[in-house]
């Protein structure tokens, strides 16, 4: 598909933008690879099943128990998911219109989960602070507690300057001399 020719700074902005991502792209891809494999090779070595079924008898909330189960099959998915950022991320450096869109849902997918991973720490913070109280272990709990404060206040922080980066960067694709450098000519919408 040929693309319009493109503005200097349009270019200049989907360029940086671009090969900055596929960098990451590339570390995180092969960071997940590495995790594969990991599990892989370690997951073998431990008898799982003793494992699940003493959390069994545990008070473990059913996400934990999940999660234990499916550590190879998430790191995986992982594994996808870096590896299908790393190609839209090459898709937005070819201004192919499917790098666009991927690129564009990358951000606000990204920005949205951030605020989703906020709700799973204060979770398990919630949990972890509803185990059975042991003795002499108040002043472990008052310094957990002010933990789970300082994570929850510095993981809003995060999330929101990532969501405002993010929709800047949506916003910086969303121009009309962007888009038509992908040869997209309408509204976004």
């Amino acid at each position: 598909m040929a693309h319009a020719p493109a503005n200097t700074a349009g270019s200049a902005f989907v360029t940086v933008t671009a090969k900055v991502s596929i960098a990451i792209g590339i570390f995180a891809t092969l960071y997940a690879a590495v995790q594969v494999i990991a599990a892989l090779i370690l997951l073998r070595q431990v008898d799982t099943d003793a494992v699940l079924g003493f959390l069994a008898t545990q008070s473990v909330p059913g996400p934990v128990l999940w999660v234990l189960t499916h550590l190879t099959t998430i790191a995986v998915v992982f594994l996808a998911v870096c590896a299908a950022f790393l190609a839209v991320s090459v898709g937005l450096l070819r201004r192919r219109a499917w790098g666009w869109w991927g690129f564009v849902l990358f951000m606000v997918v990204g920005a949205a989960l951030n605020f989703v991973g906020i709700a799973v720490i204060d979770g398990t913070f919630a949990w972890i602070q509803a185990l059975p109280r042991q003795p002499g272990l108040e002043q472990m709990q008052a310094e957990l507690a002010a933990l789970r404060l300082l994570t929850l206040a510095t993981l809003w922080v995060s999330a929101l300057v990532f969501a405002v980066l993010h929709a800047l960067v949506v916003w910086q694709l969303c121009r009309p001399g962007v888009r038509a450098e992908f040869g997209m000519l309408g509204s976004p919408r």
